[in-house]
């Protein structure tokens, strides 16, 4: 449910921009960096998208959404591993001494208008 509040904030983005390329502007694609350790389901972002912007020159827009993996890296050995599991435990030297260094991201990376 917490991706309700998410889109709306990405339409709050969306439209301060396609208001900075001119009233009439259309909005025709928007691009979403989403990490995979966010949860956040893009189906979902999609879904109220469509319905927050109905009637609206946002409306209709191409959703592309570049789903970012969760990267750890180990502070012991210095090696940086894709998160797969419920662990942040080190595959090489067995560390729990670690940092997330992506997959956290969720911002809009791009918008075209016309």
């Amino acid at each position: 449910m917490h991706e309700m509040a998410i889109t709306q904030e990405i339409v709050n983005v969306v439209d301060e921009a396609r208001l900075g390329a001119g009233e009439n502007a259309q909005v025709v694609k928007v691009v979403i960096q989403i990490g995979k350790f966010t949860a956040v389901v893009p189906d979902c972002i999609k879904f109220y998208y469509d319905m927050m912007t109905e009637n609206t020159p946002m409306h209709g827009a191409e959703l592309e959404f570049n789903v970012v993996q969760t990267v750890v890296h180990c502070k012991g050995c210095g090696v940086d591993f894709e998160f797969e599991e419920v662990s942040f435990i080190c595959p090489e030297c067995g560390s729990g001494d670690t940092d997330i260094i992506s997959g956290r991201e969720l911002l809009v990376e791009s918008i075209e208008v016309s």
